[in-house]
């Protein structure tokens, strides 16, 4: 009984612990937010970005990162399993605010992407996905990284 429930009751501890730091972080540092310029965006076209970052305490920001991600994933039946694989390009990306902050502090960068003039455009199918995404990476001293992703819509043509 001990070694078979031992290690089920440490690893549900390790969930548990795990929600809770994540938990306590979002109280010291507010979710990313992100303004996209544009709605309806195509290949070759270039957008504006707004990141901003609220503190609820005083914290140590290492670094923050806005990164511009393709994302291609393909579901597949092997035998009786199934898989999903996927694969993540980092196109372009440029660096947030870092340094020290004070509580109710909001930090601001601008910044501007551009959707490869060769990129697809979004595709979402039952076995197969190929999508956008502005992805905010944020490195707060002793706490765990808070990643946020917003999705992108990418038409295949100019919209006039």
């Amino acid at each position: 009984m001990w070694l078979f429930g031992v290690p089920f009751i440490l690893i549900g501890v390790g969930l548990l612990a795990s929600a809770l730091w994540r938990t306590i972080a979002a109280v010291r540092v507010g979710p990313p937010k992100i303004s996209i310029s544009k709605v309806k965006l195509c290949p070759g076209e270039t957008f504006g970005v707004i990141y901003e970052q609220s503190f609820r305490t005083p914290v140590d920001l290492y670094d923050s990162k806005v990164e511009l991600v393709f994302r291609e994933s393909a579901t597949y039946t092997q035998g009786t399993d199934t898989r999903t694989d996927t694969y993540e390009q980092v196109l372009e990306s440029f660096d947030g605010p870092a340094g020290h902050f004070a509580a109710s502090k909001t930090a601001r960068q601008d910044g501007s992407m551009t959707i490869p003039e060769t990129g697809m455009h979004t595709f979402i199918a039952q076995n197969n996905k190929l999508q956008w995404f502005v992805r905010v990476n944020v490195d707060v001293q002793g706490w765990p990284n808070m990643v946020e992703e917003y999705e992108l819509t990418v038409s295949p043509e100019r919209w006039l």
